[in-house]
């Protein structure tokens, strides 16, 4: 007899994105980005219309990555900050609508199987993964496994850094999202376009999506743009000296849709923070930070991964 192939769909759940991929046997077959729209009509009606768009009867299994805390391996999302809802049980309804098997993890969890098994981590058996959108996700891989702690690890985008920093969308203040994400920027930009109205940097600006038209600027050379995303850039490397004091990784891979749009003009100097910063020079390296090969995609082709190694495992 022939081979069945294995056809999983992986579904992202962001914060201003719904990102979906069909793998089959671990290549895509199709991916679709959505908006959010249907966030207002709840999280279970969001996760099914992203699978929907993908959906035939030959998928096997579904993977879901949330923004937010997610409960392992129960698949209830318990809270995020960027996603609305609370203590929703994701996993269970989605496998009574669809009648397969699901995963549901936290979405950095799942973007770092992705790079461990096909990306940036490949054969790194430790590595960290910091996600850079609406605010900041992250994930550990130790001795070649995710680690979720009790469930919730890896949430490093709400390490306390500034003592009387900005408000989060946590309810606390000074969190490092909130210095080193999308949001952070535009707010940079929107600060630096008040001084001077006139301006041509502030003539720039759009009235939406500015961490991107501000990257556009800084890549033409434009110094103000520059200057900000320097900042940005070097907030993210000082949290990158907590993460690396603490976990020593091998790699430090950084995805997410504005970190995977700003590359070595967000890298650059997160990487000559990191070297100002580690403890312990010249005697030690710090490690190299690379951007996460699978871009914006990562999330929903890694809860496309995660759910196929889970139909694997399952005894014939």
């Amino acid at each position: 007899r022939g081979r069945v192939s294995r056809v999983t769909v992986g579904v992202d759940l962001g914060g201003t994105k719904l990102a979906v991929v069909r793998l089959s046997d671990g290549a895509i077959e199709a991916r679709e980005r959505l908006a959010n729209t249907a966030f207002s009509d709840g999280l279970v009606a969001c996760a099914i219309a992203g699978v929907a768009s993908a959906w035939t009867d030959e998928v096997e299994a579904i993977g879901v990555g949330v923004a937010g805390l997610v409960r392992w391996p129960d698949g209830v999302f318990v809270w995020g900050p960027h996603v609305a809802g609370h203590d929703v049980s994701l996993r269970t309804e989605l496998e009574s609508h669809f009648g397969v098997p699901v995963v549901v993890d936290n979405d950095a969890n799942v973007t770092l199987h992705a790079e461990a098994i096909t990306g940036a981590a490949v054969d790194r058996d430790d590595a960290v993964l910091v996600t850079l959108g609406t605010g900041i996700g992250g994930a550990v891989l130790a001795g070649g496994a995710i680690q979720r702690g009790g469930s919730f690890a890896g949430e490093f985008g709400h390490i306390a850094v500034a003592a009387d920093g900005e408000p989060c969308a946590c309810g606390r203040s000074g969190c490092w999202e909130t210095m080193a994400s999308g949001p952070a920027l535009a707010r940079l930009a929107l600060r630096e376009a008040a001084r001077d109205a006139q301006s041509t940097f502030a003539r720039a600006m759009p009235s939406s999506g500015i961490p991107e038209a501000v990257l556009a600027l800084a890549a033409t050379g434009d110094t103000t743009s520059t200057r900000l995303v320097n900042e940005v850039g070097v907030a993210l490397g000082h949290g990158l000296v907590i993460l690396t004091t603490v976990l020593d990784p091998q790699v430090i891979v950084v995805g997410g849709g504005f970190g995977s749009a700003a590359g070595d003009l967000l890298l650059d100097p997160a990487r000559e923070a990191l070297a100002a910063g580690l403890h312990g020079q010249p005697h030690r390296s710090a490690p190299p930070i690379v951007t996460a090969h699978h871009g914006s995609d990562g999330g929903a082709i890694g809860a496309a991964l995660v759910a196929r190694g889970a139909v694997e495992e399952e005894p014939s």
